[in-house]
């Protein structure tokens, strides 16, 4: 279990933790690279989660063992937007993570700061769509235009919003890129959704067991 009163503030990332979206995100990116005839694994996705288009793109470029032309480029990212967007049109609070919701009530009831850190730009709509935005008192997202994840960007400017020191925050992210940017960012964090790691303080596949 956590200890609440040891934090000033928790911050979450989205895709993956508040909701079960990160799964629509691997199908739209594989839409996308469609075009060029080929698609990622999950586990070759996984590492790629939070990391920003650029190095999916790059990564995926690697893969196929050819450079990808800025034209083409800009088709898959247009193919993944519409598309995710397309998927996001019948979104709900049955996407939720598991127990999240009562998780932030357990802390608006606490009166601890919360935020969301992200790096989808999608952030902001959909936690408008779903009604989460009066459980956060900032959302930190990619309309910021901050240094993708393991770049501790986003975590230190939800930090400074809130008002809060890094060292008496709490992550809680679902990517190895963002358990490393909550590590680079002097923050604890919780890993989440089944993902493994050493140097998170706890490890749950959902927030029922917290």
């Amino acid at each position: 279990m956590i200890d609440i009163n040891k934090y000033k503030a928790f911050i979450f990332d989205f895709d993956g933790v508040v909701m079960d979206t990160e799964r629509l995100h691997f199908k739209a990116w594989n839409k996308g690279f469609k075009v060029l005839g080929d698609s990622l694994t999950e586990e070759e996705y996984l590492p790629l989660k939070s990391t920003g288009r650029k190095h999916i793109v790059n990564t995926f470029s690697q893969k196929i063992g050819r450079e990808i032309s800025e034209a083409e480029s800009l088709e898959i990212c247009k193919i993944k937007d519409d598309y995710f967007k397309e998927l996001c049109k019948s979104i709900n609070k049955s996407l939720l993570i598991k127990g999240v919701e009562d998780f932030l009530i357990r802390l608006k009831d606490k009166g601890v700061k919360i935020a969301v850190a992200s790096s989808a730009s999608t952030t902001t709509e959909l936690l408008k769509k779903v009604g989460l935005t009066e459980y956060f008192d900032v959302v930190a997202d990619g309309n910021l235009g901050l240094a993708k994840k393991p770049d501790p960007a986003v975590f230190l400017k939800a930090a400074s919003l809130l008002g809060v020191d890094a060292k008496d925050c709490l992550v809680f992210e679902d990517s190895p890129a963002g358990l490393k940017a909550a590590e680079n960012a002097g923050m604890d964090f919780v890993a989440v959704s089944g993902i493994k790691s050493e140097k998170a303080i706890l490890e749950i596949m959902d927030f029922t067991e917290v």
